[in-house]
């Protein structure tokens, strides 16, 4: 379900005690913009998941700060709101965490979902084994077009990376994910469980529809439903 904010005015956004900021919408262009930016690009194809949701974060506060309350120097004067202050505003992991669970994952929810659909089709599709017997990196390389952009995307995909003991097998189908142990192994290992519960069932709707139709073909190995 797509849950549809249409208020248009900046809101204030608490991110520790006695620190705020007051934020842009997060619009459709603000994230445009933010993928537009230099310092995405200029990241190397080598990038961790982590500094690549860093890069990312950092690109969407500098558009969508508009004022901030609670940041001073070392002598705790308050500091004027800067591109160069927000950068290192994120550099702390608190902060970080919060602008990136309160407002950036919003933005991208849908974005997640999109690409994790495409990574599974390419991944339970036989892609994988693909990549496996590739030279080297390809720039149009569908699992490198589609990787998450956050480290909670991250985390949902290595998480279903985790569930092959987990199919729920009928005669001649597979039918899916036990989801109950898939959410308590995502708790376990510190995934956002709200966000695995939206994004999980998106993967193994694309799961189950590669994995049947290599059953149905005689190529899938491994399983005998």
């Amino acid at each position: 379900m797509i849950r549809l904010n249409l208020s248009n005015r900046p809101e204030w956004l608490d991110l520790l005690p006695g620190l705020r900021i007051k934020l842009a919408p997060l619009t459709t262009a603000l994230m445009v913009a933010a993928r537009a930016d230099p310092a995405l690009s200029a990241l190397p194809d080598t990038a961790r998941a982590e500094d690549m949701a860093l890069a990312m974060a950092k690109a969407v506060a500098r558009l969508a700060i508009l004022e901030w309350e609670g940041v001073g120097d070392d002598n705790g004067d308050p500091l004027p709101l800067s591109p160069a202050g927000i950068d290192a505003l994120l550099e702390v992991w608190p902060v970080f965490e919060a602008f990136q669970a309160q407002y950036v994952a919003r933005g991208l929810m849908l974005d997640q979902e999109k690409r994790l659909r495409a990574l599974a089709e390419w991944s339970f599709g036989g892609g994988d084994g693909y990549c496996a017997a590739c030279s080297g990196p390809c720039p149009d390389c569908p699992a490198r077009l589609n990787q998450p952009q956050t480290v909670e995307g991250w985390q949902v995909w290595d998480l279903t990376q985790r569930l092959g003991g987990q199919l729920r097998i009928a005669p001649g189908a597979i039918i899916g994910w036990d989801m109950g142990t898939a959410l308590s192994l995502a708790q376990a290992l510190g995934v956002n469980t709200p966000i695995a519960a939206e994004l999980l069932p998106e993967i193994e709707a694309v799961m189950v529809r590669k994995l049947n139709d290599a059953l149905r073909s005689g190529s899938l190995q491994g399983h005998d439903p």
